[in-house]
């Protein structure tokens, strides 16, 4: 899905990423060790960012034509997706942000009302609306900073059911300091930042091909 060529990340003095070259597929979960910013390289990833050096290429069956501007293709959500629009109700938000937004089929499925606000909604919740608003976009790649990291083991199995059901034909990268158990369970591709570079990861273990 994304083709990484001769990469760099700086971030405030650290090197994230050096001279990296690897292909990332559809579907990918990214560990990120503790005190890389999963941020930056999301949103690197997806163009919001400048890469330092390099290149990075979307595969030919996610390229439409005569779209070049990756914000047609890329939808991010970032950590504070939990902290997001506090207070505000959830019909509130489209015409704040001046945007139209059609009701997702996720709300019935996952008990989301419009009239709700966000702060009532669960943290699953949250992030499922959010996903909702990048599929009204009709954005073509989800990637996610740091999805999990408040969710308790209930929330955990809601994302496991969603990303098995209801999200398996999407197009996503997971980026996570945390290598969740349904991770594994999902037989995905693992990827781990490791001195500066991108290591394949399979089932937790480092890949004896790689």
């Amino acid at each position: 899905m994304l083709n990484l060529i001769d990469v760099t990340i700086n971030y405030k003095g650290q090197v994230i990423l050096h001279n990296c070259n690897r292909e990332i597929k559809s579907q990918s979960i990214i560990v990120a060790k503790n005190g890389i910013n999963t941020e930056i390289i999301a949103k690197t990833f997806s163009g919001f960012y400048p890469l330092n050096d390099g290149e990075i290429h979307l595969t030919e069956n996610i390229l439409k034509k005569n779209e070049e501007n990756s914000n047609k293709f890329f939808f991010v959500i970032t950590e504070n997706y939990n902290v997001l629009w506090k207070n505000y109700r959830l019909k509130e938000i489209p015409r704040i942000m001046k945007k139209s937004f059609e009701k997702s089929l996720l709300f019935d499925k996952y008990n989301i009302s419009p009239q709700a606000s966000i702060d009532s909604l669960t943290k699953f919740q949250r992030l499922i609306y959010f996903i909702s608003i990048g599929q009204s976009f009709n954005r073509t790649i989800f990637i996610f900073d740091q999805p999990t990291k408040y969710f308790d083991y209930e929330e955990l199995e809601q994302f496991y059911n969603f990303l098995k059901d209801d999200f398996l034909d999407a197009n996503y990268v997971i980026f996570t300091n945390r290598f969740e158990e349904i991770f594994i369970r999902l037989s995905k591709q693992f990827y781990e930042i490791d001195s500066t570079n991108l290591v394949v990861l399979k089932g937790g273990e480092k890949n004896a091909s790689e």
